[in-house]
């Protein structure tokens, strides 16, 4: 199977807290052997949400309509807003399918053949039914849609800072069970991803910063992870404790941290800057 090639966008670049970022996941990626890209033809470094998703391992990908609501109901921020054909145009992909609906690709985890989305995809499309609209979106991702409810603590709406699968087709479910405010939120999502998956709740050994939620937003490359660490030197508590737990989980990969608090705080870690290319196999052909 093909190494992805991993892109980020050069406004990750812009400033100097973001800039070591960026440096830092070149760096990382250089060692590793894994080509890098640098998207030009962006407005704002959260490349995850605006580039196409991927459907197969061959490389091909469905486009959407990149319209957020948190940029596109304030005319201010319309201008971070990325077309996404724009975003794509350096890199030729074999994109077959439209999805024809308003979307984030922060809002698309894939695990078993099946998506896991956050019932915001409901309001982001409000002249579809329900029915139609997961109808829809089984026939365009080619997947068994699974909807889970919005973490009302995000205001992206997205599954990518909920759950990750595994390498091993299990489903690793962010840290909800160590929040006595999130128990009950907890119950309800296991409801719903158990009777699909085999989930795997993230738990530490020590007290959870309330930013601990960032760890879930990892990197998985073909030999590493790529780990979002709260501290420069990555020796707070929760910074080990992160390593260690991510190590039992991926036993056969290299633990990279990578200071992401200046990410952190605006909401989001490694998985939502970065993006995977696969060129298609027929590109490849001569």
């Amino acid at each position: 199977m093909q190494h992805p090639t991993i892109c980020t966008s050069a406004h990750l670049r812009t400033t100097k807290a973001t800039a070591k970022i960026a440096s830092d996941i070149a760096q990382a990626l250089e060692r590793l052997g894994i080509e890098h890209i640098e998207l030009q033809n962006t407005n704002d470094y959260w490349c995850r949400d605006y580039m196409p998703v991927r459907l197969f391992e061959d490389g091909t990908y469905s486009k959407y309509t990149y319209r957020p609501d948190y940029l596109w109901d304030y005319k201010s921020k319309h201008q971070y807003i990325t077309e996404q054909s724009d975003a794509c145009k350096e890199l030729g992909l074999f994109t077959p399918t439209d999805m024809g609906i308003i979307f984030d690709g922060g809002n698309y985890v894939r695990c078993n053949g099946k998506v896991i989305m956050t019932d915001k995809i409901f309001m982001e499309n409000p002249h579809w039914s329900a029915e139609e609209l997961l109808r829809h979106l089984h026939h365009a991702l080619c997947a068994e849609i699974v909807v889970i409810p919005w973490d009302m603590s995000d205001p992206c709406g997205h599954a990518d800072g909920m759950v990750a699968p595994l390498d091993d087709g299990r489903l690793l479910l962010n840290n909800y069970a160590q929040d006595k405010k999130s128990k009950d939120f907890c119950k309800r999502l296991h409801k719903i991803l158990d009777a699909h998956f085999e989930v795997v709740d993230l738990s530490f050994g020590c007290k959870p910063d309330p930013d601990s939620w960032c760890y879930l937003n990892f990197v998985n490359l073909p030999n590493a992870i790529l780990l979002p660490a709260l501290s420069e030197d990555f020796d707070c508590d929760n910074d080990k404790e992160a390593i260690r737990v991510m190590q039992d989980l991926f036993p056969h990969k290299q633990i990279i941290p990578i200071y992401a608090k200046p990410l952190i705080k605006e909401g989001g870690a490694l998985h939502c800057v970065t993006w995977e290319y696969v060129p298609n196999k027929q590109q490849l052909l001569p």
